[in-house]
């Protein structure tokens, strides 16, 4: 290829593209390092709103230092074309994983998980969500290890939409569904695209499959995937649940943080070794992630990066940039014990439009001298500003211990439970919601979290009832509804003018979508209320029937003793019983009866 530069890399050789760019190996001409320079889109040089979010999400990524992330070593333009520089790993990406050596151990996939989950707590722990996690974007090392690709670099793109001129925001076989529709992205969504993506390492394909993005989107809003355990034999119990509970639609069904999602990981990985069977796949055809145009090729064993002077080295480190032209630059990131802990940053301003295109650098050690000059004119000149500053740092040192010496602690889960106990003896369940995700929060491997488990769900039942009710009033929108649910609101509306049509239409749903077990989410939830309102409308309807089977015997019984006296009367009688009884599959004796009276009274 004909020779590129960006800042001080030399392009050698292009390594990946895609939609959100194109990959290079490069080469520090100054230190000698190797990187992969991955090169955004040209239209983003065009854009300043993204130039700006360019800038502000990478500063923000540059915090990210994590053995299970693939380390950001800085950013910049050159000759208006957006870069930035990662570290180059020695591997292989677990999209070619899971196509060409597939995982045979559950507790492979289980440790590979942990480690993504590792660099995620981090991340979100910071306020970084990825919004992007997919077997092509998460590395194999030659050691066996996980590293995580690409942190954050999808929201420069625009976080809601699935897809882009030139390429696709986030990946539909893995996105979480309220990232897909729009609907606003919290870490929770990485949480569901680390399910999908255990789920693929178990079972060799995404949760869903389909031709299209469309058809896989429709499945990803009204379908639930298979269960894992179906598909995939000789996996734990807990391992199934896990992946079903990390793949629910409704983000507050998941588990709720990735520090949770680690202990429960690092649980499964203490299960006895006596349970490590080789994975046999149901018999269900399958489709294996097929290695995606932007995977990340990683460089060759012998490319092992020189060390130079270390005086070299520090001329090289993390330069600054300013992508708005304007003379302040953001402060570079320091040393860490003394010892630099990444190649150079490229950093350019913007070349005026009349001039000629042009990088320019700004070295670590410029930076801190020009800092350490500001900073002195700056406290010659505002010394009592400094002194008011140390002093509101007392007073809100001093506020701040008599918070903490104040106030209580945390309950912990004895009197958690106790608290809810309470509650529920007193009916009122709802009143202890904050303190049931708190416990199964704080306190997941409790013998009683089981227990609050299902509270919460049984709250989340009858709020999901009121929801089906008010919608049935008020005949709100259903068109985000599953079938099912629309037949329920369909249902609910006959309950009380025709019961019998009622229990029909409810014995037909949970015929028809059954059985619950089978389902997931807002689905599950839907059958579970229909079988809990049949149940209770057969008792109803049972109490009715003995009522009104009692009355109309007394009346034959009545009739049977005027038929001499007032044959006209009785008849009338027989004649209402046949009528009352005509479409009463229960009344089939009556009805005989009165027949039978009618006729006696024609002799």
């Amino acid at each position: 290829m004909t020779e590129k530069k960006m800042g001080p890399y030399r392009l050698e050789a292009t390594i990946g593209s895609g939609g959100m760019g194109t990959v290079y190996r490069g080469i520090d001409e100054r230190t000698g390092d190797k990187a992969a320079i991955k090169v955004l889109p040209s239209g983003m040089s065009h854009n300043e709103g993204l130039r700006e979010r360019f800038q502000r999400e990478i500063e923000t990524l540059l915090q990210l230092r994590h053995p299970n992330i693939v380390r950001l070593y800085g950013f910049g333009e050159e000759e208006g074309e957006l870069f930035y520089a990662m570290e180059l790993v020695d591997g292989k990406s677990l999209a070619e994983v899971i196509v060409k050596k597939p995982i045979k151990n559950w507790r492979t996939a289980v440790r590979y998980s942990l480690e993504i989950a590792y660099g995620l707590r981090q991340a979100h722990d910071m306020g970084i969500v990825h919004r992007d996690i997919k077997p092509a974007n998460i590395l194999v090392t030659k050691n066996d290890k996980i590293k995580i690709l690409d942190f954050g670099i999808a929201r420069l793109f625009g976080a809601t939409g699935v897809t882009m001129a030139g390429g696709i925001v986030g990946t539909a076989d893995y996105m979480a569904p309220e990232q897909a529709f729009g609907e606003g992205v919290t870490p929770k969504a990485d949480l569901y695209s680390l399910g999908a993506v255990l789920y693929a390492m178990l079972a060799r394909q995404p949760p869903f499959r389909g031709s299209t993005v469309t058809e896989i989107l429709d499945k990803l809003r009204y379908s639930d995937p298979i269960p894992i355990d179906r598909l995939v034999e000789t996996i734990p119990n807990d391992l199934a649940q896990l992946v079903t509970q990390l793949l629910e639609k409704n983000p507050d069904q998941r588990v709720p943080t990735a520090r949770v999602l680690c202990r429960r990981l690092e649980a499964l990985l203490e299960t006895p070794e006596d349970t490590d069977f080789e994975m046999n796949l149901a018999d269900h055809s399958t489709r294996v992630p097929s290695s995606p145009a932007d995977e990340y090729q990683l460089k060759d064993s012998h490319d092992e990066a020189p060390t130079l002077d270390p005086n070299v080295r520090q001329m090289a480190e993390a330069p600054t940039m300013n992508l708005t032209g304007g003379g302040h630059s953001a402060s570079p990131q320091g040393n860490i014990g003394g010892k630099t802990e990444a190649p150079a940053t490229i950093v350019t301003n913007r070349p005026n439009e009349k001039e000629s295109p042009q990088t320019r650098f700004t070295t670590v050690a410029e930076q801190r001298k020009k800092t350490s000059e500001e900073e002195q004119r700056r406290e010659k000149g505002s010394a009592w500003v400094n002194y008011l500053q140390i002093g509101g740092l007392l007073v809100a040192l001093g506020v701040v211990v008599a918070v903490m010496m104040i106030a209580p602690r945390k309950p912990d889960a004895d009197m958690l439970y106790h608290t809810i106990e309470t509650s529920v003896k007193d009916g009122n369940l709802g009143a202890v919601d904050t303190q049931m995700d708190d416990f199964l929060d704080r306190f997941p491997d409790d013998s009683r979290a089981s227990y609050v488990a299902e509270l919460k769900e049984e709250l989340n039942l009858r709020r999901r009832e009121k929801q089906y009710q008010m919608t049935a009033m008020l005949g709100n929108s259903r068109k985000q509804l599953h079938p099912a649910e629309q037949l329920y609101l369909e249902a609910l509306k006959t309950y009380d003018t025709d019961p019998y049509a009622t229990r029909r239409k409810l014995q037909g749903i949970l015929l028809t979508y059954g059985p619950i077990e089978a389902n997931q989410g807002d689905v599950a939830r839907c059958l579970t209320l229909a079988e809990r309102r049949l149940k209770q409308l057969n008792a109803v309807l049972a109490a009715q029937t003995n009522q009104q089977a009692a009355s109309i015997r007394e009346r034959l019984d009545y009739a049977k003793r005027i038929s001499t006296d007032d044959p006209e009367r009785a008849r009338q009688i027989y004649r209402g019983v046949l009528q009352l009884l005509s479409d009463r599959t229960w009344g089939s004796n009556l009805a005989a009866e009165a027949e039978a009276g009618l006729e006696s009274l024609r002799r």
